[in-house]
């Protein structure tokens, strides 16, 4: 986030969403990323009309290791056990 958010807009602050949650993080109607976890989250404020849509599903995919066009598609799946494989590998990983 912290890489593209010049390209977002002239704001690049990542806000915390830990203590006040998201709705009273970021303004009403303004748009936005967020990443969320156990016991935090950051959110960015996009102020770019090129910010690209499908930015975490595609940023997710590479992580993993999956092109994102076939990671997006719904119906079909991979098997059960190859998706825990891939879960399994990407926490060794990161």
């Amino acid at each position: 986030l912290s890489e593209q958010s010049p390209d977002w807009g002239t704001h690049s602050k990542l806000f915390s969403t830990k203590t006040k949650g998201l709705r009273h993080t970021v303004p009403k109607n303004f748009p936005y990323f967020n990443l969320e976890w156990d016991t935090d989250g950051l959110v960015q404020v996009i102020e770019s009309d090129s910010f690209p849509k499908d930015f975490g599903l595609d940023t997710i995919a590479g992580m993993i290791g999956v092109d994102p066009v076939s990671f997006n598609k719904f119906g079909k799946r991979e098997a059960p056990d190859k998706d825990r494989a891939v879960a399994r590998e990407f926490g060794i990983l990161w």
